[in-house]
């Protein structure tokens, strides 16, 4: 086999290591869209990511939902796949289920009624319903209204919370968005801790190296986390506070697009 071409998610350490490919969805490998639900990889995209994991162990560490998440990826030879913020994972055709994720899907269907019923209010909020989580969606909403909506929502996250007595969530921001997710764990680095102590359990920590990207909030940790394992953090959009200075800076998932072409062994790029 070639050995792969040089480009900017070579080894960083020089040691001939492979990657060990981690990648966020909406906003890292397609651009954000105000309606999640139109969202779609391109044919040339789909097949890229093909060529991309039959050459290296690949994971896509999503926000989304299992089923959505799975709807979008076409049928390429991923190495694994986490869905809804890290709560569900699927590694050598198992799927693993994040404990945290189980106490959080009890209380989710109360929560989901009560923060309907609040955002239905405010025109062109979005609430998207997964198994584990929430997601508010804001990109439509009139940026006047914007501080209103909010407010209603810390309003009625908190009186669920009362009602259960017990955190047994977290509301946290993102690009246009708020997540409401299990309190403790079910994050996307505790997912790339996961595949990565898998990929190293069975092949040896020098084989591969890890290259995480992602866009959002909830990516910061796990890109820098693949810096501190001695790979490559690669943050796609405006880099924000608390990004590790060694990471890499892309503009678009277009520029991402390229740099895994780039990966690929010359006769096949």
């Amino acid at each position: 086999m070639a050995e792969p071409s040089p480009g900017p998610l070579r080894d960083p350490r020089g040691l001939g290591r492979r990657p060990a490919l981690f990648l966020d969805f909406d906003g890292t490998l397609v651009p954000i869209s105000s309606r999640p639900s139109d969202v779609r990889l391109s044919q040339a995209h789909s097949q890229l990511l093909g060529r991309i994991a039959a050459t290296f162990p690949t994971f896509v560490i999503s926000g989304r939902g299992e089923a959505d998440l799975l709807a979008r990826i076409p049928p390429v030879p991923l190495a694994g796949l986490s869905a809804d913020h890290g709560a569900v994972r699927i590694l050598a055709g198992s799927r693993h289920l994040h404990p945290e994720a189980e106490r959080a899907r009890e209380s989710l269907p109360d929560l989901l009624a009560r923060v309907r019923h609040e955002m239905e209010t405010i025109p062109g909020a979005l609430v998207e319903e997964k198994e584990f989580s929430l997601s508010i969606h804001y990109r439509r909403v009139d940026p006047d209204r914007v501080a209103e909506a909010k407010e209603r929502l810390e309003r009625v996250f908190e009186e669920c919370l009362h009602r259960l007595g017990e955190r047994r969530f977290r509301l946290t921001d993102g690009k246009k968005v708020w997540e409401i997710r299990p309190a403790r764990g079910v994050t996307k680095e505790e997912s790339l801790d996961f595949f990565l102590g898998w990929l190293w359990e069975s092949a040896g920590e020098d084989a591969f190296y890890p290259v995480m990207a992602g866009d959002d909030t909830t990516d910061l940790a796990a890109v820098n986390r693949a810096v501190s394992q001695g790979g490559i953090g690669v943050w796609v959009g405006d880099p924000p506070l608390g990004l590790d200075p060694g990471a890499l800076l892309l503009s678009s998932p277009e520029d991402l697009w390229a740099a895994l072409r780039a990966l690929l062994p010359e006769e096949e790029g």
